[in-house]
């Protein structure tokens, strides 16, 4: 039976965006072999943190988008990758809030590839080519300890530094957990349409590392390909095209996650997902608004851990994110309905051109009965993708030519 509100088409092609917009099988790779150096690198002799490495049990993990695979380009003119890394030790008593940063602002100089590194409020950020790391010290709790639970340093320019409670690790091992889990064919034909249609952006460094011959476990989690992941990706993408050039501060990506999993599991498809995602933050902003205060977002697996605790500040960071969920509901709405050509247009907005452009070729791709590629339809009512003939393609690209007809305008 099919479930109701579900958009075979328009699922299809937000499939065909996140594809393009996540780190392809290739790029993970890349990143994985920089997470792995950086440990070795920072243990070093010459380096400032070796000695404090050495003397703790520390342990080295990806964080953030990493940890729960929601990944995307981050901006809009360059298809360049944010990625986090959390240093876990225990730090001398005698270092002050501004001593972790900048002692690993030193022990970060001269990894491999590195173009430029920045020493920033909360982190050290390592800028690669197409791709940034942000690398945070986490301050180990004394014993007896939760799991990994710590503090970070909040070290500005300007100003008294401070520790912030924080539990990374716990909040992806949550996250994970409550996400509704994808079918086995789901994660089979996505991993089969990367493999067509991914695109590669990270190149690997031509310096060979005595680990990359070692049988290691990963640093970085496998993917989660879950709906609400999907959903997530497709929402971090469209704020990164609202807020380019803001002068306010984008919410954080850490308190959209969690609303991922609290907005719940759309039987519906991921139209509808990213609908929900949408009407979920739309209810925070208002209810802020009206209150003219919060949100106030914990870490579900440590409460002392504000996940917002530097957004919102003023009602302006709330009414925009708020007007920003309005314009992408009615876009979708709009979308629902539309021709392929007036879709495109609203995926410009949504995501970015080139994004929007190569969605469109991919999608040609697929549905192109010379192409002898495989292609994918959807199993309506179950959410799921399965391999089907180019002439089944065709079948399904006429329903979308046939749909009627909309003007496509969003007021901002």
């Amino acid at each position: 039976m099919l479930a109701p509100n579900t958009a075979p088409i328009l699922d299809d092609l937000l499939l065909d965006v996140v594809t393009i917009i996540e780190l392809s099988d290739h790029d993970r790779e890349v990143a994985e072999n920089r997470y792995r150096r950086l440990k070795p690198h920072l243990e070093r002799p010459i380096s400032p943190l070796r000695e404090a490495l050495m003397n703790s049990v520390s342990m080295l993990y990806a964080q953030g988008s990493m940890a729960i695979g929601a990944t995307i380009v981050s901006g809009t003119d360059e298809d360049r990758f944010d990625v986090d890394a959390l240093v876990d030790m225990t730090t001398p008593a005698d270092w002050s809030d501004d001593d972790a940063l900048n002692h690993l602002f030193d022990a970060l100089q001269g990894f491999p590839d590195v173009r430029k590194i920045v020493r920033c409020t909360r982190c050290v950020q390592m800028q690669f080519a197409f791709m940034h790391m942000d690398v945070t010290i986490l301050d180990a709790a004394k014993l007896p300890r939760p799991e990994r639970v710590g503090e970070i340093f909040h070290s500005p320019d300007t100003g008294t530094g401070y520790r912030v409670p924080s539990n990374p690790f716990g909040f992806s091992n949550w996250f994970r957990n409550e996400v509704t889990k994808p079918t086995y064919e789901f994660e089979k034909s996505l991993q089969s349409r990367r493999r067509l249609y991914g695109v590669d952006r990270l190149q690997q460094s031509p310096i060979k590392a005595e680990l990359e011959q070692e049988n290691l476990p990963d640093v970085i989690p496998p993917r989660l390909d879950s709906q609400q992941v999907l959903a997530l990706k497709l929402m971090k993408r469209f704020l990164n095209l609202r807020y380019e050039r803001r002068s306010i501060r984008k919410p954080p990506s850490i308190y959209l996650t969690k609303l991922a999993v609290t907005c719940g599991y759309e039987p519906a498809g991921l139209t509808a997902q990213l609908e929900r995602l949408a009407a979920k933050v739309k209810v925070e902003m208002d209810a802020a608004l009206a209150a003219n205060s919060g949100p106030d977002e914990r870490n579900p697996s440590y409460t002392p851990d504000r996940l917002n605790d530097r957004w919102p500040s003023v009602q302006a960071d709330r009414k925009t994110l708020s007007d920003d969920m309005d314009y992408l509901i009615n876009a979708l709405r709009i979308a629902r309905t539309a021709e392929m050509k007036d879709i495109a247009a609203i995926f410009d907005t949504l995501f970015g051109e080139r994004v929007s452009r190569r969605t469109m070729e991919t999608f040609a791709k697929r549905l192109d009965k010379s192409s002898g590629r495989e292609t994918f339809r959807y199993e309506r009512g179950s959410g799921t993708i399965i391999p089907v003939t180019a002439s089944a393609a065709a079948a399904v690209a006429s329903t979308a030519v046939a749909a009627p007809s909309h003007r496509f305008h969003v007021e901002e």
